[in-house]
């Protein structure tokens, strides 16, 4: 009879958590897949998208100019040469030629910004999957504790039932029925804590994925991960590895070099009311009826009071600055992976003992709940063993989920895709 006892006590425990309330629990895969609908996910491509447009306005710029407009002036005392009032249509070309080799700077900088914004936006994905998993496994755990207690409630209610009767009839005391009346009202309040807790659970999964969410999947998991997975460099520090770049780039703007500069401008031309003087002879005055103005300006900085050159070391220092901190992310990173190896192994050990322990405290319930019915020990010791049951049920699915967390994880600091890993 004990050993039936404990086959369906562990067995409720495997399979207590697939239980849901909905028969259509949401798949943890699916969650993830849909990340392209978060609102933060698209700023961040959207963004990117900007930045290209901001590309291609950047060829644009070096490019030739063409303006076109009209002219018009009006002389307040208008001699022979100059007409009172004049008008006229232009149409104006420009051509940056040269500009000391700023231009290629600028698009060295703007090429490593842009692949620094798509590695964040794919970064910002990485991180919405990560906390989709952490949100996702720590909501069933959290499941796993209600189902759990409520379960605990049922054979308290039923124990309430049947000590109320004995009580009737003399036959069980007063204070047993009321210990367990008060641990049976502890359990409704600690069960609407935890309903509140899922629900906050839920709500952020909701959030984060786009996706309304009622029930979960309890089989959901990972698929087991090998210590020595290859490692790849996470986005976010990739993208700080393209600024960094970027910053190197810029000290190409400050330079002494000259800039070269190409423009022609054509213009036609209204005469109107010359100021001719009373002469006994007349003669014919020409004007022209267009004018055309070729210009090549070339020029260059002589003397700035070495205002450049202080702005180059100041672009280089920062450049400096900005290695400097690469360096040390990417330290950073290494070292976190080695964190996230070691609490991988661990969580894993922990389960082990966890189901141990749920195992011992599955047998002795088993023996305290028959010793209990027989009146062989107080509610005291009965109550005990109970709590310690419903304590080592937690401590098991505490340990399976934060598992699947560890995993998840270390594949983030490993720099592995999330999504490739679920099964």
């Amino acid at each position: 009879m004990r050993k039936i006892c404990v086959c369906l006590l562990l067995c409720f425990v495997s399979a207590f958590a697939q239980n849901a309330v909905d028969s259509t629990p949401q798949d943890l895969k699916a969650l993830l897949q849909n990340v392209a609908e978060n609102p933060l996910f698209r700023a961040k491509n959207t963004e990117s998208q900007a930045l290209r447009e901001e590309k291609k306005a950047f060829y644009g710029e070096y490019l030739p100019k063409v303006v076109i407009g009209y002219a018009y002036q009006n002389l307040t005392n208008p001699d022979i040469f100059y007409p009172q009032r004049l008008d006229g249509a232009f149409v104006e070309a420009q051509w940056l030629l040269f500009d000391g080799l700023k231009r290629e700077g600028k698009l060295e900088i703007i090429e490593y910004q842009l692949k620094a914004k798509e590695s964040q936006e794919r970064s910002t994905k990485e991180q919405l999957e990560l906390k989709i998993i952490q949100e996702y496994f720590s909501a069933l755990g959290v499941e796993s504790k209600l189902i759990a207690l409520k379960h605990q409630q049922k054979e308290l209610q039923e124990s309430i039932i049947k000590y109320e009767k004995l009580y009737a009839v003399g036959l069980a005391s007063l204070d047993t029925l009321e210990a367990i009346k008060a641990q049976n009202y502890q359990n409704s309040y600690a069960i609407e804590s935890i309903k509140l807790a899922f629900k906050a659970h839920l709500e952020q999964l909701s959030l984060l994925s786009g996706t309304e969410i009622v029930t979960l999947n309890a089989r959901a998991k990972l698929q087991e991960i090998p210590l020595n997975t290859p490692q790849q460099t996470r986005e976010d520090l990739q993208a700080n590895y393209y600024l960094t770049q970027a910053s190197q780039s810029a000290e190409s703007q400050y330079t002494y070099l000259p800039t070269i500069m190409l423009s022609n401008r054509y213009t036609r031309y209204n005469y109107h009311e010359r100021n001719l003087p009373i002469l006994p002879f007349s003669f014919a005055l020409e004007e022209p009826d267009y004018q055309n103005i070729f210009g090549i300006t070339v020029s260059f900085t002589l003397f700035d009071s070495f205002a450049t050159l202080r702005a180059k070391e100041s672009a280089r220092l920062k450049a400096l600055a900005a290695n400097f901190e690469y360096t040390y992310l990417k330290d950073a990173q290494n070292r976190e992976l080695i964190i996230a190896k070691e609490a991988l192994k661990s969580a894993k050990d922990k389960i082990s003992w966890a189901e141990s322990g749920l195992k011992s405290a599955s047998i002795a319930y088993s023996y305290a709940k028959e010793k209990f019915n027989a009146q062989l020990i107080d509610y005291t010791q009965y109550l005990n063993s109970l709590s310690t049951l419903l304590n080592a049920q937690s401590f098991y699915d505490e340990a399976r989920f934060d598992y699947e967390i560890k995993k998840a994880e270390f594949l983030y600091k490993n720099g592995n895709a999330l999504v490739e890993f679920v099964n």
